[in-house]
């Protein structure tokens, strides 16, 4: 006979799990975050959280889909396709897409940590696009 399951328990340990596969380190003035979020190639995805001119939070993928973009792009016309693919996410996602970043801007560090899933969505959905 199988034991009862007790959700808070399956919880708990779940929240344990996703913690020991998480880092978080300081990096050139930003702290990065390695999330329990995978890419297509099994590497985890980072996360990059600074502070703004005005101490907002600015969290970002530190530029990465789009550099990976550009290295798995043959021709400039496919590239700038692919950069307005991503244009597309951000705007469908709730974030943006600026200077080679997909971003967003917080207001305190909780709203920064819970719409990290949502970055990290927008970067496995623009590697998506690409053939790995």
């Amino acid at each position: 006979m199988t034991p009862a399951l007790d959700p808070s328990i399956v919880k708990y340990m779940f929240v344990e799990v996703l913690a020991q596969s998480t880092r978080c380190v300081a990096e050139d003035g930003a702290v990065r975050l390695e999330t329990p979020f995978m890419l297509p190639d099994g590497h985890p995805v980072r996360v990059y959280l600074r502070l703004g001119p005005e101490h907002e939070l600015i969290v970002s993928d530190g530029g990465y889909t789009s550099r990976t973009v550009t290295i798995f792009s043959r021709f400039e016309e496919e590239a700038r396709a692919r950069y307005e693919k991503l244009r597309q996410i951000a705007r469908d996602l709730g974030i943006e897409y600026v200077n080679g970043e997909l971003r967003f801007v917080a207001t305190s560090l909780e709203q920064a940590i819970r719409r990290i899933p949502t970055l990290a969505n927008a970067v496995v959905a623009g590697l998506g696009m690409l053939t790995w």
